[in-house]
């Protein structure tokens, strides 16, 4: 497969990734390219961004999360497009107590995709071309192609940063003024997602402006379409033909699974290779606002809650009764109702926010959530089941990762979904598994435990042990 692509690294975090991921996947949009944007690691909210500029659904890249499926995955969603892949953290930095695995330069040489190198040099001069130096001749296997100079403070500093460059042989391929303008809107859980309304008004326009008047982007068009042809894993070819997997009906027809995805400013984080899955093995995906919706739809077979800024939305969710009203009923059927993280929150007693405003919620699990100030949960995990559920037997492991400021506190025993495990060692149990309900803080790419998927679709009945 010829897939055009190029990586963007940084050395830290903090160089503007984002920001320039962004506003080079805008212009090459404009210059009529087909971008497909890409974040490499787990985060939900930076491809709310590639997706601004693009049109299309970002896409994430995530060795723990995805496995020996991230070639497949890629080649997939890659097809006929061109790769804008965002890196993550600094180029080299990967899983912790590792050789970098999982980090933008692993990735990188996963999909031998040549990389643009983002530098901060708002208080550097000569010193750049060691830095750069470094960054190149660290990996033998890296294809460092060129950099991005950000924050550069005047023509003066420009030419030092483009002189001491020269010497080593690294093509400057932009040169970005310090610009406060441009940062984009943060808290607690990094950025403020586009689809909240973070994104102001003509932003993505100014940074495709902005690019297209500070980066040669027809030398960057070059490195890309200078990447080398990238082979299709088998297991691209195998899954692009739907697969039944679900159950046949009482007249022996294969009926599509109806899946409720809520999915509204409260309820957004979802991976979109994994929904694109999901249809794959016969799914239809029926969207949902437990904000602004007065029921969930009807004759859904099951139900899924992903993450997303319940706390933000306390009031208008705990108001909404007729749907909470709804949801009840749902889960009383007997359905299958699998959630994370904010949506783990939203099924239980009440949520406490920031300010210490605690509302009801559906109580659906014996427990209240509650906002914190400090982080109480964040890293790759694996998980294993403690017993059978929807999703698989007691027993199957899978890969996913936390990162939440709440807590949860139960008002009695209850059944934990997973025993966690940092590395080889035992963590804690974690979230809350008993009949149809499968719910917790471990947020899953079910691209990389697709028989997950397979499980939960055949079974059409949410009943541990089904």
């Amino acid at each position: 497969m010829k897939i055009p692509r190029i990586v963007l690294a940084g050395t830290h975090s903090g160089v503007g990734k984002t920001t320039l991921a962004t506003g080079l996947m805008a212009a090459l949009k404009k210059r009529e390219r087909p971008i497909q944007g890409y974040k490499v690691g787990p985060d939900y909210i930076d491809p709310s961004y590639h997706a601004a500029a693009t049109g299309r659904a970002s896409r994430n890249l995530d060795r723990w999360l995805l496995g020996d499926n991230l070639p497949s995955v890629f080649a997939q969603s890659s097809r006929d497009h061109w790769a804008v892949i965002e890196g993550v953290m600094g180029m080299f930095d990967g899983m912790s107590g590792t050789a970098g695995f999982g980090s933008t330069a692993d990735v990188a040489k996963l999909l031998d995709a040549p990389i643009i190198l983002i530098v901060d040099a708002s208080s550097m001069s000569r010193s750049v071309a060691a830095l750069v130096h470094g960054f190149s001749s660290y990996d033998p296997q890296v294809k460092l192609q060129g950099v991005i100079l950000n924050r550069v403070k005047s023509s003066a500093q420009e030419k030092i940063l483009r002189e001491a460059l020269s010497e080593i042989k690294i093509p400057v391929l932009g040169v970005l003024p310090k610009e406060l303008s441009l940062q984009l809107p943060e808290r607690h859980l990094g950025l403020v997602p586009v689809g909240e309304g973070g994104l102001l008004e003509g932003f993505i326009e100014t940074l495709s402006e902005l690019i297209t008047n500070h980066v040669d982007l027809d030398q960057v068009e070059n490195i890309m379409l200078g990447a080398p042809e990238f082979k299709e894993p088998a297991l691209a070819k195998e899954t692009k033909k739907t697969i039944t997997c679900t159950a046949p009906n009482s007249d022996g027809n294969f009926e599509k699974f109806r899946l409720g995805l809520a999915w509204d400013e409260a309820f957004l984080f979802y991976y979109q290779d994994a929904l694109d899955l999901a249809e794959h093995l016969n799914a239809i995906i029926i969207p949902f606002s437990p904000l602004h919706d007065h029921s969930i739809p009807e004759d859904l077979d099951g139900i899924m809650l992903g993450g997303g800024f319940p706390e933000l939305h306390l009031n208008r969710l705990s108001a909404n009764i007729s749907f909470l009203d709804s949801l009840r009923e749902y889960a009383a059927s007997g359905k299958p109702i699998y959630a994370e993280c904010g949506g783990y929150m939203y099924l239980g007693k009440s949520i406490k926010d920031f300010e210490g405003n605690e509302l009801p919620m559906a109580g659906l699990i014996p427990m209240k959530a509650e906002m914190t100030k400090r982080l109480q949960g964040i890293g790759y995990r694996k998980g294993v089941f403690r017993e059978d559920n929807f999703l698989g037997p007691r027993g199957t492991a899978v890969q996913g990762h936390e990162f939440h400021y709440s807590r949860v506190v139960y008002d009695k025993d209850y059944p934990p979904a997973y025993e966690l495990f940092r590395g080889n060692q035992a963590d804690r149990l974690e979230g809350y598994a008993r009949d149809n309900i499968v719910a917790s803080y471990l947020h899953l790419h079910f691209s990389g435990h697709q028989e997950l998927l397979e499980h939960w679709f055949a079974s059409r009945s949410g009943r541990i042990g089904v």
